[in-house]
């Protein structure tokens, strides 16, 4: 668990989604520890091990990594790290993505994109919320028409869960009257960062611009707290990175994914257990 003086520290220095405890503690049910200058998280027998040190160069995240192992001697780690550094033939690699990064105070805004923002924002009224069954069917819609892993879906399941629990987590919602057209989350927890995790929209109640409306509610958020930048998240795919990219956004960090077995798994219990 993380003492009081852990948790001021990532909170102090946290520039990835990855690197709030409450996030991922709610969205994954595991554990958070500060291990030297790196967060990761325990559950059961698997670790998720964060190879983005909270501080300085990434140098040392072979030796925090190995060392965290030792410590938790997890069945299964799913690492994420700007470089990984175990061959390739012992990883299951997931696909090569980037962190996008907002710079603030946003400067300019294009003209067609702050079109856009106020033709939305004669339509829909944006407020902060709290998270409700209106909600709850926009993420169940989303589920339904795209493919999705089960882990993401169980991330998806969970964003209730989170917002319950985060005090650094808010929900802004675009409402047409009484109907909810659009909805994102933002965490606001680290001291320089915001960070930019969920964005839903109707499609039956689609008003053009609506996204566009909501990012600039964050952008506001996050430059009312001081902060220096937005982490918009991953790339994902070419329609999500041209949208972060026409605010402005800009890769700034290199994302890399793995799933490493370290134990032999026979009929579903560990080898070395039985």
């Amino acid at each position: 668990m993380l003492s009081s003086a852990d948790s001021s520290r990532i909170y102090q220095h946290a520039y990835l989604p990855e690197h709030l405890p409450e996030y991922v503690e709610s969205i994954s049910g595991a554990r958070p520890h500060l291990h030297r200058n790196y967060l990761c998280f325990t559950r059961k027998s698997h670790l998720i091990f964060i190879g983005y040190p909270l501080s300085g160069p990434p140098d040392d995240a072979p030796r925090a990594y190995t060392s965290a192992c030792e410590r938790f001697d997890p069945s299964t780690v799913a690492l994420i790290a700007p470089d990984i550094w175990l061959p390739p033939a012992s990883v299951e690699m997931q696909p090569r993505d980037s962190y996008y990064r907002l710079n603030l105070p946003l400067k300019t805004i294009d003209s067609k994109t702050a079109n856009m923002v106020r033709r939305a924002g004669k339509e829909l009224t944006v407020r902060h919320a709290k998270f409700m069954r209106a909600h709850k069917k926009l993420v169940k819609a989303f589920l339904k028409d795209h493919r999705l892993t089960a882990e993401q879906i169980y991330v998806y399941n969970h964003i209730a869960q989170y917002l319950a629990g985060s005090a650094s987590a808010h929900l802004l919602e675009a409402k047409k009257g009484d109907i909810l057209v659009a909805f994102t989350v933002v965490d606001t927890g680290s001291a320089d960062y915001a960070f930019y995790l969920f964005n839903f929209h109707s499609k039956k109640e689609y008003i053009p611009g609506a996204s566009d409306l909501l990012f600039k509610a964050m952008v506001d958020l996050a430059q009312s707290e001081g902060k220096k930048a937005i982490n918009l998240g991953l790339g994902i795919h070419a329609g999500i990175r041209r949208f972060k990219e026409k605010w402005g956004g800009e890769p700034f960090l290199a994302h890399n994914a793995v799933l490493v077995q370290r134990k032999p798994v026979v009929f579903g219990k560990l080898a070395d257990k039985l």
